[in-house]
């Protein structure tokens, strides 16, 4: 139970397990890689991003914890007349803080977006920055730069009969920053989001079940001083369930995303936006080679989007991918993964529209 309990109050608090757990500290990096092909009918021919992941873990006293983390990547849309744009350069850098207030039971969070990252882009930076956050196909990377913000939080968890019940809470403000790159400056302002989450996590047999349910809402975004956009309510429903197999072990799991209708300001348009479901459904499996672990995974996610106040499938991704960890001594793991995706998505037409790519990365974490 009390290793049920840690980890549902990690989990709810956005904590790193593995990273709190250990009292070295840890350092994270590699390459990875991802390119998708369109057929025609997007205006997109094919993206493509390369990302040089840095991160590391420090271990402060057996209760704080503190870890940080930043990126390089390279991002290039081509066109379907084959003219392409690429945006380069650092990502914002994540800090964070974890304190076990009551050990196992109670953890306080603090973190920080430093603005370390590309702003000020230019229109055709926009395009390739807008491609790699599409809500079905979101790239590792989807955002460069959001300027400042700080976000504290809290999780705790108890026992509740058989099970470990976690609720967590946090708060993020954000400071404002340049978007783009021909505005004369005026800057975005994202509004503060609390969230709400709560978990629930327990023994089933030799496996393990848990269900968890995040809800966030956000205050109004301001651009040049200006209201300018008011974001939807999120709410995301979570549920696993994992067992052994002999002595390997296999994992199901499924989350829905749902997006409540924004409402852009009555000066900008005053518009709405339409409300977004996004459904997956995902397996995974463990299969243990000596000190090394194979993971195979396959997962089905599906777009929803309102149309004409009904929500209609807009887009479709199957994911098949396998991912291995090599223990190299005591020190170094090595973790090279593959993944392919193919589907389609709706342009605005109402036409489906196929695409298909590969996914690579390799993993370095060296214990210091």
């Amino acid at each position: 139970m009390k290793r049920a309990l840690w980890l549902t109050v990690a989990i709810l608090a956005g904590a790193a397990v593995p990273m709190a757990a250990q009292d070295r500290p840890r350092l994270y990096t590699g390459l990875e890689m991802r390119t998708l092909s369109f057929d025609p009918g997007l205006g997109t021919a094919s993206l493509s991003q390369t990302i040089i992941p840095i991160g590391l873990a420090v271990p402060l006293g057996r209760r704080l914890s503190l870890d940080a983390g930043v990126r390089f990547a390279t991002s290039t849309r081509e066109d379907e007349a084959g003219a392409s744009t690429t945006l380069s350069g650092l990502t914002d850098t994540q800090l964070r803080g974890v304190f076990q207030v009551i050990p196992n039971t109670l953890l306080l969070t603090l973190s920080a977006n430093l603005p370390t990252g590309k702003t000020e882009l230019t229109d055709d930076e926009l395009l390739v920055a807008g491609a790699m956050a599409d809500d079905l196909i979101a790239f590792p990377v989807s955002s460069y730069g959001t300027g400042f913000s700080l976000t504290s939080g809290l999780a705790a968890a108890v026992p509740l009969g058989g099970w470990a019940l976690g609720l967590a809470g946090s708060y993020r403000f954000s400071g404002e920053f340049t978007p783009v790159a021909d505005t004369s400056g005026a800057t975005y302002k994202p509004g503060a989001e609390m969230r709400f989450r709560v978990g629930l996590d327990r023994l089933v047999g030799q496996g393990r079940l848990s269900l968890g349910l995040t809800y966030s809402t956000f205050s109004v975004d301001e651009f040049a001083g200006s209201e300018a956009f008011r974001p939807g309510k999120r709410l995301v429903a979570q549920a696993s369930w994992s067992f052994p197999i002999g002595n390997h072990g296999l994992a199901l799991y499924a989350w829905n995303y749902y997006r409540a209708s924004g409402q852009v300001a009555d000066a900008l348009g005053g518009a709405a936006t339409g409300r977004q479901d996004i459904v997956t459904l995902g397996l995974s499996g463990s299969i243990q080679i000596g000190r090394s672990v194979l993971r195979p995974t396959l997962e089905w996610r599906q777009l929803l989007e309102e149309d004409a106040g009904s929500m209609v499938n807009a887009g479709t991704l199957i994911s098949a991918g396998v991912r291995l960890r090599m223990q190299l001594g005591n020190r170094y793991a090595l973790i090279p993964s593959v993944r392919y995706d193919f589907g389609g998505l709706d342009n605005d037409a109402g036409t489906r529209v196929g695409f298909g790519g590969l996914s690579a990365s390799v993993t370095l974490r060296a214990t210091l």
